[in-house]
């Protein structure tokens, strides 16, 4: 089965401004300006499809048809016969080959074939595969180094579609561009508490579950208010991560103890106060987080303890929720739920305030230090994405900041 879709300058866009939104962006875009195969790989509901009609329109003129075939429907008796109708039908456009793991062994060698004599420097189709994350994990763990997924893996370039979990600020701006594209959605009002629910909530299943549970949301609410009750009344799952993490109440003697902890580190991570963060050590290049300082304060848990300890010792380096959560013997979830109580910002925000508040002592201790050496030193591996999110937590550009703070 197969679709023939003419695209047009207004396709969808994608909705948020997280970090893993912006590098994906940025990955299409880089994509899009070669001719060679590209294997998406994303959870169910992530938006590969989305990802293939933007690789398209970028890629390719508004003339040229984008061919969507979903391999499961293919018959395996005539593997060969479907996919060179299909490529006839893409002309010079592109092909995509949805869900590329359900291809049978032989159906399997037609399209490694068609790889291998692939000439991208001439007018030819552009090829697009996809699979689920699961399965593309599990190809590469297997023993077998045989298995197609595995082969796809190192025959072409590859594309993340990050999930809703991993890009939770996004979720409140897709709320808000279903309300105002979704006529039946224009009218729901949803509290603080309730979108704050909405947005902690893993999604497995991604967009098309939280659009789905919109939906549902509109046609049994009547109406009312979205309240965090409400909300767990309708979809009691979500109730589940919380409810090992009681409210505190105010009078408990740890809630003191916690709001200490929570003003010393948001103290330590604000980047408006140049003055609120002395650097450890002035006589060598090397500097150090300010969450040492936390060392000697009472600590609400001690996987959060744990979880900054060692993001003081190593965020000069590329580190993931996932990686500091081992560490710190937590699952992710739990890990981003202590942050978010606790910290009152993600991990991702924390991580990049730390890097960004070290970047400000370093610029303004030396007066010649490059933007790209100081890029470096604090962990970004982009310098564009340092300066863009310098700019926007500081106001100014990490040089400009650098030239004002040296004039004084």
């Amino acid at each position: 089965m197969s679709t023939l879709l003419k695209l047009t300058p207004k396709a969808q866009p994608w909705i948020g401004s997280s970090d893993a939104l912006f590098k994906l962006k940025q990955q299409i875009v880089l994509l899009a300006q070669c001719n060679l195969p590209v294997h998406i790989i994303g959870q169910p509901g992530s938006g590969k499809h989305l990802a293939v009609s933007h690789l398209h329109q970028l890629g390719k003129t508004d003339s040229h048809p984008l061919v969507v075939s979903c391999v499961n429907h293919w018959d395996d008796s005539c593997a060969v016969t479907k996919l060179e109708s299909l490529l006839s039908q893409t002309r010079d456009g592109t092909l995509y080959l949805k869900n590329i793991d359900a291809l049978a062994p032989e159906q399997a060698e037609a399209v490694k074939d068609y790889w291998l004599n692939l000439n991208t420097a001439s007018a030819t189709p552009r090829l697009i595969t996809s699979t689920s994350t699961q399965k593309h994990d599990q190809a590469l763990i297997e023993p077998q180094h045989s298995s197609f997924l595995s082969w796809l893996h190192y025959h072409c370039l590859e594309l993340s579609i990050p999930s809703l979990a991993e890009r939770q600020e996004d979720i409140p701006d897709l709320i808000s561009h279903y309300k105002e594209t979704c006529q039946h959605l224009e009218n729901l009002q949803i509290d603080k508490q309730a979108m704050a629910m909405l947005t902690a909530y893993n999604w497995p299943h991604n967009a098309k579950q939280l659009k789905r549970c919109l939906d549902k949301l509109s046609f049994l609410s009547g109406q009312q208010e979205i309240t965090k009750q409400l909300l767990i009344s309708i979809f009691p799952a979500m109730n589940d991560t919380h409810s090992q993490y009681p409210e505190v109440p105010d009078n408990a003697p740890s809630k003191r103890v916690s709001n200490e902890f929570t003003t010393l580190i948001q103290s330590l991570i604000a980047c408006d106060n140049e003055l609120s963060f002395e650097p450890q050590s002035t006589g060598t290049e090397q500097f150090t987080a300010p969450l040492l300082k936390l060392q000697a304060a009472n600590k609400p848990h001690p996987a959060l303890a744990r979880a900054l300890q060692y993001i003081d010792e190593n965020f000069k380096k590329p580190l993931s929720l996932s990686e500091v959560a081992s560490y710190a013997c937590v699952s992710p979830s739990h890990l981003s739920f202590l942050f978010k109580r606790y910290v009152g910002q993600s991990f991702k925000q924390t991580l990049l305030r730390i890097r960004i508040k070290t970047a400000m002592t370093l610029l303004r201790e030396d007066p010649y230090s490059q933007v790209t050496e100081v890029c470096d030193d604090v962990g970004f591996s982009d310098l564009s994405f340092f300066v863009r999110k310098f700019k926007s937590v500081v106001g100014v550009s990490p040089g400009v900041y650098r030239d004002q703070r040296t004039k004084h």
